[in-house]
């Protein structure tokens, strides 16, 4: 356990942690083979049994994640990553899979390569950058999650022009921070207004997506509402098992479904952005959880039962636990 952790459990002794996630030991499973392709590609998850995909939404997180690396830790892994983003957007201007462009990785990917250009990557990408910001804000302005728009036809969450979506406002202000484009009037009600339109059961996972949109919303003082959150924070408190972790959906009051590293490492993020000393019990539950789904090369499986060790899932317990032990920054958020 680090030693601010250790310091920051001693002064809260009724928050029992039994262990932490090796931060290190994440960063070099991250910055390895399992998940890095020689091309810059980011897997889904590692698991030789059950190979994952190439993910540009997770290289765009792991741009986000990893881009105060060093040259030598990262061994150019990082310059391989912003490349292959940079050559898989498509003619629309964003990326995707399996012949789907979506909105919300797109965005995803901008917040990346943005920072990793603010953290003086030698890659070129400004022409990339803008790409996908017009593609970002046309998407919005058309109230269209995907390109072709017939792909939203399957129902699931990530084809909807959904709450979830509410987040992609972060990467426009971070491009705004970048060159000065603010978003355009429009934009903005055009996500709030999807502000609560989940589906019964919810899906914990892009719940956790729109509450971080929601505090982006706030921090750029878009609106001044806290009481949402507010409420959506209680409610993730109140479904947290006994073992930490946070169950795949719920209905009302009711988790169900297997327990799920990256919705459980999410509202521990959100709970250390909102109140660390109110969520202080919430947040312990949720480490001593997400380290004992650490494998022993340090990635994070998706669900403590399969195999699938889950590059998302590794990135947002690494940034709840470097937030644990130290103070937070929305800007950061991944």
């Amino acid at each position: 356990m680090p030693a601010e952790a250790r310091r920051r459990v001693r002064e809260n002794p009724r928050r029992t942690i039994r262990s932490l996630p090796d931060v290190q030991a994440m960063r070099r499973w991250l910055l390895g083979r399992a998940v890095v392709g020689r091309d810059g590609a980011i897997l889904s998850w590692s698991n030789p049994r059950h190979p994952g995909y190439p993910y540009p939404e997770a290289a765009g997180l792991f741009l986000s994640a990893l881009r105060t690396t060093s040259r030598v830790e990262g061994n150019g892994a990082l310059d391989r990553v912003a490349r292959w983003l940079c050559k898989s957007i498509g003619a629309e201007g964003g990326v995707g899979r399996g012949g789907v462009t979506y909105l919300f990785d797109s965005a995803v990917v901008l917040a990346g390569l943005l920072r990793y250009r603010g953290a003086g990557g030698p890659v070129e990408c400004d022409t990339a950058i803008h790409r996908l910001r017009d593609f970002v804000c046309h998407q919005i302005a058309s109230g269209a999650a995907v390109l072709p728009s017939y792909a939203a036809a399957d129902g699931r969450w990530s084809t909807q022009f959904g709450a979830h979506l509410l987040k992609s406002l972060h990467a426009l202000y971070l491009y705004a921070k970048a060159f000065g484009n603010a978003p355009q009037d429009d934009l903005v009600p055009a996500l709030i207004n999807r502000s609560g339109q989940q589906p019964s059961p919810v899906y914990i996972h892009p719940f956790c997506y729109e509450q971080e949109g929601h505090l982006v919303a706030v921090h750029y003082g878009l609106t001044s509402l806290f009481e949402p959150i507010d409420g959506a924070l209680e409610w993730l408190a109140a479904l947290q098992q006994p073992s930490g972790a946070i169950l795949a959906f719920a209905n009302g009051m009711d988790g169900f479904g297997e327990p799920r590293t990256d919705a459980t490492a999410q509202a521990v993020r959100l709970w250390l952005l909102r109140d660390r000393s109110r969520y202080g019990e919430a947040i312990a539950r949720g480490l001593s959880f997400l380290a004992t789904c650490q494998t022993p090369k340090g990635g994070i499986r998706y669900t403590p039962e399969r195999d699938d060790v889950c590059s998302w899932s590794t990135m947002f317990t690494l940034q709840a636990l470097e937030w644990f032990v130290s103070a937070p920054q929305l800007d950061e958020l991944l």
